[in-house]
């Protein structure tokens, strides 16, 4: 009886050992299925990278605002020749680009039949001279030799009259000089009165004159203002003679909206170089200073009406509130505001 009682003792004994060992078991197991912690790695310290500030150190230099384009050599003395009456063309005597002298025959109207009559003409006042002065040997005297007198007179005027008309067809220059326009008419064309056929040129008396696309490109031009001009390899000496703000008001709409667009220039001492039709570079400065604060102009600044500019301060931004003078296209003139030596951050 003791032994059956020593192996139920033992039988208990196992089966708790072995509900103790499928407890840890499983109490291990239920660990492995848990979700593992992550561990967060903190990230390498890099060193911010430094900013890349575009600046420029202030310094004093000379500006210049100018102008610069291409004129035209021109003549300043031009004479128009027309007619007085209308008529139709007979012929035109000259080519655009002629020379031509003083007293010149350039064109000639169809006058009809005029040479015949005046042909006729002298032949009837051949006649009267001859039966006046046959009455008057005759020894007639008084009012017969008056009638001869008065046919021979009105035969005269008749015969000077044609020979006006017979000249007024001819069309001569006044001048020496270039035919510089030539009217687009043939031979049977008929011409207004007072209307310019052609244009002779004195090549002698030369001047330059630019014409603006708009007029903003010259509206800081003044008269009497220093012209450079550079014709080929040379260069010349010249003023402007007249610029849009002093040009005459003529209160003709198309003549003022040209004048304009013009810029008329003296040469000092035109060469043989300077010939009509041909085009030399000018240069005019408009404003010039020297020895002042030049900065680019990417460096200025506006917002809101403020001009300023931005300024490096160690290695801080400060904002300058500045006071522009002469602009160009690529620098300004600082007048008040920065001085040399400072730094300025340009906005490019």
């Amino acid at each position: 009886m003791s032994q059956n009682l020593t192996r139920k003792h033992r039988r208990r004994s196992f089966v708790k050992e072995a509900a103790a060992v499928m407890v840890a078991a499983s109490l291990l197991s239920g660990c492995s299925l848990l979700p593992q912690k992550q561990v967060v790695l903190q990230p390498p310290l890099v060193q911010p990278a430094a900013e890349k500030v575009d600046a420029i150190e202030v310094k004093k230099a000379t500006i210049e605002r100018s102008f610069s384009g291409a004129a035209v050599v021109a003549s300043s003395k031009n004479v128009p020749l027309f007619y007085k009456e209308s008529g139709r063309l007979k012929e035109l005597h000259v080519k655009l680009g002629d020379a031509v002298k003083a007293g010149q025959l350039v064109a000639e109207l169809d006058m009809g039949d005029l040479d015949l009559r005046v042909k006729l003409q002298k032949l009837s006042l051949e006649r009267a001279q001859i039966e006046y002065f046959r009455v008057k040997q005759s020894g007639v005297t008084g009012n017969d030799l008056r009638m001869k007198e008065i046919d021979l007179e009105r035969e005269q005027l008749m015969l000077d009259s044609m020979n006006d008309q017979f000249e007024s067809a001819k069309l001569t220059t006044t001048i020496s000089g270039i035919v510089s326009y030539l009217d687009t008419k043939s031979p049977g064309d008929g011409l207004n009165g007072y209307t310019p056929l052609v244009t002779v040129a004195d090549p002698t008396q030369l001047y330059l004159i630019y014409t603006a696309e708009d007029p903003k490109q010259i509206a800081g031009v003044q008269r009497d203002m220093a012209v450079q001009i550079k014709m080929g390899d040379k260069k010349f000496d010249g003023k402007v003679l007249q610029s849009p703000s002093d040009a005459p008001i003529t209160l003709n709409k198309e003549i003022d909206d040209r004048n304009t667009r013009l810029l008329y220039i003296a040469i000092a001492k035109p060469d043989k170089t300077f010939e009509l039709g041909k085009t030399a570079d000018i240069h005019i400065v408009l404003e010039k200073r020297d020895d002042v604060v030049v900065i680019p102009r990417s460096g200025l600044r506006t917002y809101l009406g403020r001009t300023y500019v931005q300024a490096l301060d160690g290695d801080r931004r400060k904002e300058i509130d500045v006071q522009p003078g002469i602009m160009t296209s690529t620098e300004v003139e600082i007048v008040k505001g920065l001085d040399p030596g400072m730094k300025v951050i340009l906005n490019n």
